[in-house]
């Protein structure tokens, strides 16, 4: 069953991939062509070098402000929870090398995405407020960078404390505190 997990995921990679062309497995900074380009993809922050940390109510991921980034990132219990994973399957194909060798390549290419987030810098967000049940996030020139009205928008599985606590500490860091 994990095969053939493995397997759909490298064909989605395949299909539609998730790094630059000529820069596979080590991308460590680009901008993600669907939502903004006020979006980037950038290395995995550190939760301890953030103003402030929340957690989607199902621990799944994590937001993050620092005193110049907005990170979505994967939260670290998610993030061994898949690291295990993905360790286990590599595992159950030690006995054949080449189903080996495959897990080996997805594997690999999983953790260095995962390894990343993506990350939008605060001078290039207008506000951020809690409306309707989800963050919303505001560029420049009025355009939702994060935050849309889709039911299962990430923005909406923040506890409503916590994204206040969001929206309170993003506007000391705007106004220079």
């Amino acid at each position: 069953m994990k095969t053939a997990a493995i397997a759909i995921a490298l064909i989605t990679l395949a299909a539609d991939p998730v790094l630059p062309t000529g820069r596979l497995a080590h991308a460590t900074s680009f901008a993600c062509g669907g939502k903004s380009h006020y979006v980037h993809w950038a290395d995995r922050h550190d939760v301890d070098d953030a103003r402030l940390a929340i957690n989607t109510e199902d621990g799944d991921m994590t937001l993050l402000l620092t005193d110049r980034d907005v990170v979505f990132q994967l939260s670290e219990r998610r993030l061994h929870r898949v690291q295990r994973e993905l360790r286990d399957a590599e595992r159950e194909q030690d006995d054949n090398w080449l189903a080996s060798m495959f897990v080996t390549v997805v594997t690999g290419t999983v953790r260095e995405v995962l390894d990343h987030s993506f990350v939008c810098h605060v001078r290039d967000l207008r506000e951020v407020r809690y409306d309707d049940g989800r963050l919303v996030f505001i560029g420049p020139h009025g355009r939702t960078v994060f935050g849309d009205d889709d039911e299962d928008d990430v923005t909406r599985a923040f506890s409503e404390r916590d994204a206040r606590r969001f929206v309170r500490e993003f506007q000391r860091v705007k106004a220079g505190d």
